[in-house]
């Protein structure tokens, strides 16, 4: 998939808002970036490592995998919002931005900034031809959280270490082939989000207009 971007040839905006000194990373946006690639980078280490049979004793490593893939989404969601907030009418505060963790709650952001700048056809990876197909994709990886899995299994499962269906070793590595387009493309937005929101400043301060051709 390309990491190029999203354009819109016609993208209409309402005004960016200026840049924060106070953003829910207090500036450690390259420090951050570079943490949730490691973490992607230590997810896939772990995939490739992966005991791909149904063995019982294994069942449970999916749990990590699911984990770092779901910290990764969580830092590059907020990333996205904290760009793009700037073309909503209203932004997302900062301090509320920072200490959620709610995977749902970000995606609704991300689909209100994904009209708002009306990028819905570019919006698209391998596995995700859709704004609805991305909040499913998240809906499901906020299912897989592994503790809460593992809590919910206790009441339902029928064998001693049977874990849930979610979580089972084919459905795990299915979620992951599109979760690493998901990350691609959520840096991608968010970087396009941020060149559009300078150009729209600059033509502005020159007295043009805002629309991007």
């Amino acid at each position: 998939m390309s990491k190029k971007p999203p354009t819109n040839r016609n993208v209409k905006l309402g005004s960016p808002r200026q840049r924060s000194e106070d953003e829910w990373h207090n500036g450690a946006e390259i420090e951050i970036g570079f943490y949730a690639r490691a973490l992607h980078r230590a997810a896939r280490l772990l995939v490739e490592n992966l005991d791909h049979s149904e063995n019982p004793k294994t069942a449970w490593d999916v749990g990590p995998i699911i984990s770092l893939y779901r910290q990764a989404v969580e830092l590059q969601m907020k990333f996205l919002v904290g760009e793009g907030g700037r073309f909503l009418a209203s932004p997302t505060d900062h301090i509320t931005l920072f200490k959620t963790h709610s995977l749902r709650w970000l995606a609704q952001i991300v689909c209100q900034i994904i009209k708002a700048v009306q990028w819905e056809v570019e919006f698209k990876c391998a596995g995700i031809s859709s704004i609805a197909e991305f909040s499913a994709t998240i809906s499901q990886l906020e299912e897989m959280e592994p503790v809460a899995a593992a809590i919910y299994a206790e009441r339902t499962k029928k064998n001693l270490g049977d874990v849930p269906t979610q979580l089972a070793k084919a459905n795990v590595l299915e979620m992951t082939l599109r979760l690493d387009g998901l990350l691609d493309l959520l840096a991608a937005t968010a970087d396009g989000l941020a060149a559009t929101a300078d150009l729209m400043e600059l033509r502005d301060n020159n007295g043009g207009v805002r629309t991007i051709q």
